[in-house]
């Protein structure tokens, strides 16, 4: 998840008012607990980065080679778990795999044994959720279940590079297994613990890569005329692009360059300066707007500095926007989970938004209830809160879109 740090407020609507402490005590998926719990800690011990994920993906599939389902590779280190109904059509269900460049600072028993990562943003829950869903449908294919659709399920690595959806998006497993509609969940620390969240329309920010190159020349700070000030011009871009959004744009947004470098010594004019940011927008005017004034800043420090500057912006992921008609056809049966709506997206980001580009699809929180953000060196949750990610996903699984109706008590 492409996560600002200061963006986590969460505003909420009640829809249903199920008791706290009753939440796991009844819930059917209980006798999973033990397993769970031993799949997420063992694979928060072992954390990688982008697609290099091979000791979790082997991990992984060794469990789910002792169930009844076909397992089949998907952009190199991913993969695609089917479990075969009997139906015509399929729904999706996606995780992600991939940890963070974090350095633990938990004192768990199961912290990383990989120096320098750490799964800070909830990725070894969320496998370990799926996991447990998988042995759901392992008892539904041994008790020779009905079900409206076959499952399949998506082990997706690089996530948290922004590139692992989208390579997934361009092959054929989709059309292969005819994927009627695709979820997904994320675990939330801002929500009550086991409260699940969602809403129609926008949920989730695009979020885009800004890299900005400053060219100038070096001279010696006795001499500052006879070079051209690379530094001076990105602190120039910086201020000016920062006002111009202070006041010329009216819609959620968020510009935030957090990373400089620039220069060799301290008496030497900078010849070199480079920007990183990111941009979290929602819709595709008021990202049009900052880069188009991002590019005739630009312009203008090459005019009057006589500094090259180039403005990329070519690394994004569009916004989670989850398919209006498909959260219309399952809000009815979330009223048996303890459900609450959002009222206003979030500017945190989600690859989960490529899939929503070529299925309907909706994507939700699953909260921890800890107050510990996402990306942070002492994440950590009670794996309790996975069981009714569980039962989310059966649910959705059980309920017919083309009747809106679901069997609740299966």
């Amino acid at each position: 998840m492409v996560y600002n740090g200061h963006e986590m407020e969460v505003i909420f609507m009640n829809i249903n008012l199920s008791s706290q402490n009753e939440i796991f005590i009844k819930n059917e998926y209980s006798y999973l607990l033990d397993d769970i719990r031993k799949y997420r800690q063992e694979l928060h011990r072992i954390p990688e980065l982008g697609f290099l994920v091979y000791k979790t993906g082997a991990y992984v599939k060794e469990i789910l080679s002792k169930l009844e389902c076909k397992i089949e590779p998907l952009v190199n280190t991913g993969f695609a778990v089917f479990f075969d109904f009997g139906c015509k059509e399929s729904l999706c269900f996606r995780c992600d795999m991939d940890g963070l460049p974090i350095e633990e600072q938990t004192v768990a028993f199961y912290a990383s044994e990989h120096e320098g990562c750490m799964h800070a943003c909830g990725h070894d829950g969320h496998m370990a959720n799926m996991l447990g869903f998988a042995h759901v449908l392992d008892k539904y294919i041994k008790e020779k279940k009905e079900l409206p659709y076959n499952a399949l399920l998506i082990f997706q690595p690089a996530e948290e590079t922004i590139d692992g959806a989208e390579a997934i998006v361009n092959t054929t497993v989709f059309e292969d297994y005819n994927v009627k509609a695709i979820y997904g969940l994320h675990l939330w620390p801002m929500i009550e613990k086991g409260e699940i969240a969602s809403k129609p329309g926008p949920m989730m920010a695009r979020s885009t890569n800004v890299k900005v190159i400053f060219e100038g020349k070096s001279a010696h700070a006795g001499e500052p005329e006879k070079g051209r000030d690379a530094l001076l011009a990105a602190c120039e871009f910086v201020t000016k692009i920062y006002d111009y959004k202070d006041n010329f744009i009216r819609e959620r947004s968020i510009l935030q360059f957090g990373k400089m470098e620039s220069g060799n010594v301290r008496n030497a004019i900078s010849p070199y300066t480079s920007l990183d940011g990111t941009m979290r927008t929602f819709n595709d005017l008021t990202w049009a707007k900052i880069v188009n004034a991002m590019r005739n800043i630009a312009d203008d420090i090459e005019q009057n500095i006589g500094v090259k500057v180039d403005v990329d912006v070519s690394q994004w992921h569009p916004a989670v926007i989850n398919d209006t008609e498909l959260y219309a056809k399952i809000k009815y049966a979330l009223k048996n989970l303890d459900f609450v709506e959002l009222r206003r997206p979030v500017m945190i980001a989600e690859d989960f938004s490529c899939f929503e580009q070529v299925l309907p699809g909706v994507f939700f929180f699953l909260g921890t209830g800890t107050g510990i953000p996402l990306h942070n060196d002492h994440f950590d949750f009670d794996e309790d809160v996975l069981l009714n990610g569980i039962k989310l996903f059966d649910t959705l699984l059980k309920t017919q879109l083309s009747t809106c109706s679901v069997d609740i008590g299966s």
